[in-house]
């Protein structure tokens, strides 16, 4: 089997460097002689069906309602899920996939619905670095947030993280992403794979097993030099 990474639309959610989790995510398949590919999907191109894992990355208002209309089109997101994919969500990527999220203008775009989530605007805008004690047994969590979108569950879900420092999914809830069964959303930048190498093999470990620790240090010290930093 060769496994495929799906990367979406990343002119249109691209913003904050988070193609990074991408390059995280082969670089581990790489070293564990896993054999992958990796296929950028962009604008104009059709979504392929087959993929384990798709990414969404972080973006502006326009794009983000852009990415949100092109992948609901022919439900193409809707059936990789019923395929058995995964995804990982990032801010932008992680709002469209709820039921509804803000946009310029006081909109409400109405999102994907495969998320139970629902975001509005909030004030003020949450900026700076986030820390969560994670839910799934994996080392404390650090990322960048820059949102002003407040998303809250629709039902009871499992976040990913609990949050130490910053605000992740609303400032009264204290939590952050959302964890089920096929998707791991977070407000997370930084790239949020680079910083958390174990949130990396866990999510791949979701999809192809148990796999064997990497000895990949640098990728450990610049989590822990955050972690540390933050607190």
């Amino acid at each position: 089997m060769t496994f495929t990474i799906v990367h979406l639309l990343p002119e249109l959610l691209g913003t904050y460097g988070d193609r990074g989790n991408v390059d995280v995510l082969s670089w581990r398949l790489k070293q564990r002689k896993i054999q992958h590919e990796v296929v950028v999907v962009h604008v104009g191109e059709d979504v392929p069906q087959g993929g384990h894992l798709y990414l969404l990355g972080g973006g502006e208002d326009d794009a983000q309602i852009a990415a949100k209309e092109i992948l609901d089109r022919h439900g193409v997101m809707r059936k990789a899920i019923n395929s058995g994919a995964h995804i990982f969500a990032v801010c932008a990527g992680f709002q469209l996939l709820g039921a509804v999220f803000p946009a310029s203008g006081n909109r409400e775009i109405s999102g994907l619905g495969i998320l139970p989530v629902e975001t509005f605007s909030g004030d003020p805008r949450s900026v700076g670095e986030l820390l969560a004690e994670p839910t799934i047994p994996i080392a404390t969590l650090t990322g960048f947030e820059n949102h002003s979108g407040q998303t809250r569950f629709l039902e009871e879900s499992q976040p990913l993280g609990r949050v130490l420092r910053g605000v992740g999914n609303s400032g009264d809830i204290a939590e952050d992403g959302i964890i089920t069964d096929q998707i791991v959303a977070t407000y997370m930048h930084g790239p949020a794979l680079v910083r958390n190498p174990e949130l990396a093999d866990w999510l791949l470990s979701r999809i192809v097993g148990e796999m064997e620790p990497l000895d990949a240090s640098v990728f450990t010290a610049l989590h822990d030099e955050r972690v540390k930093a933050v607190k």
